[in-house]
């Protein structure tokens, strides 16, 4: 059984996970295990990432073109499909950003670890009682909830401070 059925919610593929420009990285280490076409570098990346992430076609098409026109990737058509290989500049331009790669493989394993599936499943109970709550509880009770929630967001906040 998956853990998210229909996928990972959407605060799971924010701006926190992957910034400007990091999907021209995941393009191009795609790329570096063979030739692919814009489809294949797709389901490359969802696999990267265990299926928890797959870029849509509107990002990895023009990071595609942009990338052969930096001189990083090249393209042919073959059997009619136009397929991608990584060019010596972009196996160097990738080597310069191994711990970009890196640093995005350990935030998914870390986020997909027991531990953090644990949180999460803890965060979504927590969602589902807050919503049952607003359907069935009068007002007053209502305002005592968000008391409880933003009491537990300034104690998970102390936490972070009490790590520096």
């Amino acid at each position: 059984m998956r853990w998210f059925p229909r996928g990972p919610p959407p605060f799971l593929l924010g701006l926190k996970w992957l910034g400007r420009g990091d999907i021209k990285v995941l393009v191009l280490e795609s790329l570096k295990s063979g030739p692919k076409r814009g489809y294949e570098v797709i389901k490359s990346i969802r696999e990267m990432f265990g299926g928890w992430y797959a870029p849509s076609p509107g990002a990895v098409y023009p990071t595609l073109q942009w990338l052969e026109e930096e001189g990083l990737v090249r393209s042919e058509e073959v059997e009619g499909k136009r397929v991608y290989s990584i060019t010596e500049e972009g196996l160097r331009f990738l080597a310069e950003k191994k711990d970009l790669v890196e640093g995005f493989r350990d935030r998914w394993r870390r986020a997909t670890s027991p531990e953090g599936v644990e949180l999460l499943d803890a965060a979504r109970r927590l969602g589902m009682t807050v919503l049952a709550s607003y359907t069935k509880y009068p007002e007053e009770r209502l305002r005592e909830v968000i008391r409880i929630l933003e009491d537990a967001r300034r104690r998970i906040m102390e936490l972070d401070r009490q790590g520096e």
